[in-house]
């Protein structure tokens, strides 16, 4: 039952006299003793407002326990005269006994155990954690202990127990077969934990937080608090951040904490959630940081969840995250420069806001006529300029799945591909990672890009590429590959100071690591090197062959310089 549910229900049960002995159960961190808080308060029953409540945490033995009551009873005895009167004389009256029948036999454990029927009498004892004991402490003992001041001294008693730490199963069946009079289970809803969660630890992106809790069905009231206090820290006290940013980052953000919190039962790694959508470093990067090999068999789940979430792809945003729950450590001007581009892309974000929701529509919505989803498609069509190609390649057969929605589907590539032609950063474009499917016409027209683009990368612009970006693509790797000793030797006399710089630092740092790069670009570091010799060897290249010699010199590659010449002699 849910806490609205439980609420009612334990307050009857407590009513009713006859139940001496009550347990409420469910998992950890579901809220059970903020429940009984809640009936406590509101209850008109006196013994159960100052019901005494106490953890079985690491107790031992008996005399623990006992010790443990008096400690936690001290304060509502206090607050009842008559009733401290009545414990105190008790406690002088079995002093003065005990000390003239032994006067070893005055020890604190002693006269707890003796004050106990005292403190307990007609009162209502709350035992928590008690899967939680220590071993030594027998379950007999407990069972012993709950019969006799239930018997003996009217004392009602109410057992907590997490159903889902429980490792000695005997104990708890023992337990419900010799004691419990009626057991109430709690099973709190995700709304419930996040309200409960949210009093105790405020936010101001409550909304968004909530949705995911709801998604992910997180019930863990301890670990949603915690996904809050991770979302209020990287965020911070930012106002009025547009719902398409808020969407992206928040469903992400509480995914990777709930995974790293143990918040969801079989969930993914967070591997899984770097990788959604990401590029071929981000995914190296991130299995730096988790090594947690992914698992096949709930691939499936764990892809709906990320679906289900508006997930649509992780960035350095998510490696922040990651890196931030894992070190406790939060790179602030990182955050604010990608809060700022969110904001500066949020129309770019809505869009694919749109996109989830309208797949979200076509697999899900069954109430939604056929009409209605081409409706619906049709405004996405007129904004297919502002989506990815990958994108439109996957509305398409979306589309092509609904009847008449081929031609809607047609329109929205016609309009990519028209759009595409007028872009005037072409060459800024690499073929995705993943090799994710793309439409034969979207296909044909990157393929006619590549052409046009390989033919007119440089060396240098190639050797730049890979410099600023350690990375390269398919027209960087002809590039150089199709190096000829004559165009490194151009190039090199050619340039400017600093553009000298840049390509030099690269090619000697492709030369001493020429391992790496050899299956890439093949004999280029060859023919920079031999370009290099030929300069040196030619009197009249004056300080630039200086300034090669000191590079050579300095990347300890001097006999490079030298090995041609002298094989020739």
């Amino acid at each position: 039952m849910t806490l609205q549910s439980t609420k009612p229900y334990l307050i009857e049960i407590l009513s009713d006299q006859e139940n001496k002995v009550i347990a409420l159960t469910g998992k950890w961190g579901t809220g059970k003793s903020h429940l009984l808080q809640e009936v406590k308060t509101a209850s008109e029953d006196e013994a159960i407002k100052k019901a005494i409540c106490v953890s079985l945490f690491g107790i031992s033995d008996m005399n623990q326990l006992c010790l443990k009551i008096i400690q936690s009873a001290i304060p509502t005895i206090q607050s009842s005269q008559a009733t401290w009167n009545k414990v105190a004389a008790t406690l002088s009256g079995l002093r003065k006994v005990a000390v003239g029948f032994n006067k070893g036999f005055s020890v604190l454990d002693d006269l707890a155990q003796l004050a106990l029927p005292a403190i307990l009498k007609d009162r209502v004892l709350v035992l928590d954690d008690i899967e939680r004991k220590h071993e030594k402490l027998s379950i007999d003992e407990i069972l012993g202990f709950i019969d006799e001041f239930t018997e003996l001294y009217g004392a009602r008693i109410i057992l907590i127990l997490n159903s889902d730490q429980l490792s000695d199963k005997d104990m708890w069946e023992k337990l419900r077969e010799k004691v419990i009079d009626q057991e109430v289970r709690l099973d709190t809803s995700s709304a419930e934990a996040f309200d409960i969660a949210s009093r105790l630890t405020p936010t101001r992106y409550g909304g968004a937080i909530k949705h995911a809790v709801e998604t992910i069905k997180l019930t863990n009231i301890r670990i949603v608090r915690k996904v809050i206090r991770a979302i209020n820290r990287i965020l911070g006290t930012r106002d009025q951040l547009p719902e398409a940013v808020l969407g992206r980052m928040i469903p992400s953000t509480v995914l990777l904490s709930a995974i790293h919190y143990k918040g969801i039962e079989d969930g993914p790694p967070i591997e899984f959630v770097l990788q959604a959508g990401s590029s071929k470093e981000l995914v190296e990067r991130s299995r730096k940081i988790v090594a947690q090999p992914v698992q096949d068999e709930h691939q499936a789940k764990w892809k709906l969840l990320v679906h289900q979430l508006g997930i649509n792809s992780s960035d350095e945003y998510e490696l922040l995250v990651a890196d931030y729950l894992d070190t406790g450590l939060l790179d602030e001007d990182a955050v604010d420069l990608i809060v700022s581009r969110y904001v500066a892309e949020s129309d770019a974000l809505n869009m694919l806001r749109r996109v989830h929701q309208f797949r979200e529509h076509v697999i899900w919505h069954h109430k939604l006529s056929n009409n209605d989803l081409l409706v619906e498609a049709r405004t996405l069509a007129n904004d297919a300029d502002r989506i990815d190609p990958y994108t439109v390649t996957s509305l398409h057969e979306l589309l092509c799945e609904i009847p008449g929605g081929d031609i809607i589907g047609d329109i929205m590539v016609e309009k990519w591909i028209a759009a595409f032609a007028k872009r005037s950063d072409h060459g800024s474009i690499d073929r995705d990672f993943f090799r994710r499917k793309l439409h034969p016409r979207i296909e044909a027209e990157f393929d006619a890009l590549a052409d046009e683009v390989e033919a007119k990368t440089t060396l240098y612009d190639a050797c730049a590429h890979i410099a600023n970006h350690h990375s390269w693509g398919t027209r960087q790797e002809v590039a150089m590959r199709g190096s000829t000793v004559h165009d490194h030797e151009m190039t090199i006399k050619s340039l400017e100071v600093e553009e000298f710089k840049l390509f030099m630092s690269a090619m000697i740092d492709m030369c001493v690591n020429s391992a790496t790069y050899i299956k890439h670009f093949g004999s280029a570091m060859d023919r920079f090197t031999e370009a290099c010799r030929n300069i040196c060897s030619d009197p009249n290249s004056g300080r630039l062959a200086q300034i090669i010699r000191l590079l050579f010199d300095d990347a300890k590659l001097a006999s490079a310089l030298t090995s041609s010449i002298e094989n020739t002699a």
